[in-house]
C-alpha cells in the first residue's frame, strides 16, 4: 500500500471514528456502524480524498462472523424445521422483489438493460458490480444504487425500530460470559481458519459464513466460551461502515444525487414488499414479524446479522436467509440477465416477473 492510500485510508478512518464517537455520545443505535457510515458519506460527497481498501472488510466481517458464530446454541438446530418455510418462500419473495425493481428502473430510472438488471438484483453488492461489469453495465451507476440502497435500508430499520420503543445497543454483544485468553485465541483461529476455509470452498460470502461456522462449531462443542470483546467488534463497525461510506468517493455530485434519488425511490418500493412478505410469513409460520423484517430486509449480510444480535431477534436465522439470498441471487443473477437481455433486445417491455429457477 502506498503513503498516498495511507493517508486516504487514515483520513476514512479518521472521519468514521469521529461520527461513532458523536454517535455514541447521542446514545443513538450501532453508533460504530452507523455513525461512521454517516460521516464518511458526507465526507465522501463533499470530495474528500477517503478511501478503505476492499481488503480489509473480509478481515473485519470475519470478526463479526465469529461473533454472530459464538451466539450459537443447542436451541438453533430446534429451530432448523420452523425456518423451512422461509427457505421454500425465499425463491418467488426475491423474483417478485427483482421483477418489481427491474421495471421501476428501467421505466421510471431510464436505465439501460444492464445496468437496471444487475442494479435491481439485491445479491451482494461486490459480486453485483463484477456481474453488472463483465455484462457491459454501467459499474458505478449499479455501485451507486447499491450502495443506496444498503445505506438507507441500515439506516432507516435502527431507528424505525428505536421509534417503536425497541433498545438498541451501540455495540451488540452475544449473551456469553467473557471470554478468557485462552478462548481469545481460539476465536481468532476460528475466525482466519474460517476465512481461509471458505475461500477455498468458494461458500458464498466467506468471510462471514466461514468463521461464523467455525466459531459455531466450537461454542457448540464446549471448546470455546464467551465472545469477541466489544472494543474489537466497535473496531469491525468502525471499518465496515467506514467502507460503505467512502464508496461515494469521487463521483460527480449531480451524477451521485440523481442516481442516489433513484436508489432512494427504489429502496422504499423493496421496504415495502419486505413489510408485506414479513407479513405473510409470520402469518404462515408463526415467527416473529420482526426477524422476519430483518431476514428478508435488502441490506447488508452483516449489517442485518449484527443488528439482528443487537436485537436478540435470531442472528442465526437472519444469516442464514441472507446468505442463501446471495447464493441464490449470484447463481441465478447472469443466467436469467440472458434471457432478460434478449426480451430487451427484440423490444418488448419490462417481463412483470422473471421465473425463479
Amino acid at each position: 500500500m502506498s503513503r498516498a492510500q495511507l493517508g486516504r485510508l487514515a483520513l476514512a478512518l479518521a472521519i468514521g471514528a469521529a461520527g461513532g464517537l458523536l454517535f455514541e455520545r447521542a446514545g443513538l443505535p450501532l453508533a460504530w456502524l452507523l455513525g461512521p457510515m454517516l460521516a464518511t458519506t458526507i465526507a465522501s460527497l463533499a470530495g474528500a480524498p477517503i478511501a478503505v481498501p476492499a481488503a480489509l472488510r473480509g478481515p473485519t466481517v470475519a470478526v463479526l462472523g465469529v461473533l454472530l458464530g459464538s451466539g450459537f446454541d443447542e436451541a438453533v438446530v430446534e429451530r432448523l424445521l420452523r425456518w423451512a418455510p422461509i427457505v421454500a418462500a425465499l425463491p418467488l419473495y426475491l423474483a417478485v422483489v427483482v421483477a418489481c425493481a427491474l421495471v421501476y428502473l428501467r421505466r421510471i430510472g431510464g436505465l439501460e438493460p444492464r445496468t437496471a438488471w444487475f442494479a435491481a438484483t439485491p445479491g451482494g453488492l461486490g459480486e453485483m458490480i463484477v456481474l453488472g461489469d463483465r455484462a457491459g453495465g454501467d459499474m458505478r451507476t449499479i455501485a451507486l444504487v447499491h450502495s443506496t440502497r444498503i445505506l438507507l435500508v441500515v439506516f432507516t430499520i435502527p431507528f424505525a425500530l428505536r421509534a417503536q420503543g425497541f433498545e438498541i445497543p451501540s455495540v451488540p454483544r452475544a449473551a456469553r460470559l467473557p471470554a478468557g485468553p485462552l478462548d481469545l485465541v481460539a476465536m481468532a483461529a476460528c475466525g482466519v481458519f474460517g476465512y481461509l476455509a471458505g475461500r477455498f470452498a468458494r461458500l458464498p460470502a466467506p468471510a462471514l459464513l466461514g468463521p461464523m461456522l467455525a466459531s459455531a462449531a466450537a461454542h457448540l462443542s464446549g471448546l470455546v466460551h464467551g465472545a469477541p470483546p466489544p472494543l474489537i467488534v466497535a473496531a469491525a463497525q468502525l471499518v465496515i461502515g467506514t467502507q460503505v461510506g467512502a464508496r461515494f468517493a469521487g463521483y460527480p455530485p449531480l451524477r451521485v444525487l440523481q442516481t442516489v434519488a433513484t436508489g432512494f425511490a427504489l429502496t422504499m418500493v423493496m421496504l415495502g414488499l419486505v413489510l408485506a412478505s414479513a407479513w405473510l410469513l409470520a402469518r404462515a409460520s408463526g415467527l416473529p414479524l420482526l426477524v422476519l423484517v430483518l431476514a428478508l430486509a435488502p441490506g447488508g449480510l452483516a449489517e442485518m446479522s449484527l443488528l439482528a444480535l443487537a436485537l436478540g431477534q435470531d442472528p442465526a436465522l437472519v444469516a442464514a436467509v441472507h446468505i442463501l439470498r446471495i447464493a441464490l441471487l449470484v447463481t441465478a443473477a447472469p443466467l436469467l440477465f440472458r434471457w432478460y437481455e434478449k426480451r430487451a433486445a427484440s423490444g418488448e417491455p419490462p417481463p412483470a416477473a422473471p421465473r425463479s429457477s
